[in-house]
């Protein structure tokens, strides 16, 4: 791996998206899951389930928060798996159309300068969730965005950061139980009366056959 990082044309950037992805020539249905753990214009590093083999060709899809990024690529590398779960793998893009192309260089140009990369996709699931040892006091929310590391959730009352509540997603694939902390809160001044309040919630307590199935749900939405 080494060598291939010594021979990399473009620098790439911590972003976090899902993907799907398939071996060229096989049928879509067949598509896996994964997360990018970095990205550039020439290639990305995907954390996958499964080892590739070294000059595997896939094809690949990529959610982002504007939208699909398709393109084509080649394995160069793979290496674990990691203690948390997952083997990453070096990929070079080797075909792409340019408006993909573009898509890439301005998901890049918006958050290259931004210190957390985790890009959150817009999707709304229904969840219900207590405050940690409260039990059978559920309440109901929904999610605004959700990305690896969180989600963006509407809840009908204000809690504090630094609350940690149990929340289930309501997926197409399931019920996903997650475990984490209010990092912050809409302002005062920018609540509706009557309405939902947006908290921003960070994962703290997710396993890695959740993430998995987070990464599809997200980008199958």
């Amino acid at each position: 791996m080494t060598d291939w990082l010594g021979r990399r044309k473009h620098a790439r950037y911590p972003i976090v998206v899902p993907m799907l992805y398939a071996f060229e020539g096989s049928d879509s249905a067949t598509a896996n899951v994964g997360w990018t753990r970095d990205l550039s214009e020439g290639g990305a590093c995907f954390e996958l389930t499964e080892r590739l083999e070294a000059s595997a060709s896939i094809r690949a899809t990529l959610r982002t928060d504007q939208g699909n990024i398709e393109t084509c690529g080649q394995v160069i590398w793979a290496e674990g798996p990691l203690q948390t779960g997952g083997i990453l793998h070096g990929i070079t893009f080797v075909r792409m159309l340019p408006a993909q192309h573009q898509t890439v260089q301005g998901l890049l140009l918006r958050r290259r300068m931004v210190w957390r990369a985790v890009v959150r996709i817009p999707v709304q699931l229904p969840v219900i969730y207590q405050l940690k040892g409260q039990p059978r006091s559920f309440h109901q929310g929904q999610t605004e965005n959700v990305s690896r590391g969180g989600l963006l959730l509407r809840l009908p009352r204000v809690y504090p950061p630094s609350t940690t509540l149990e929340v289930t997603l309501r997926t197409a694939r399931g019920d996903l139980a997650v475990e984490g902390t209010i990092a912050h809160v809409e302002p005062l001044d920018a609540q509706t009366p009557g309405k939902p309040i947006r908290h921003g919630f960070q994962f703290t307590d997710i396993s890695y056959a959740t993430q998995t199935t987070l990464a599809r749900v997200l980008a199958e939405a």
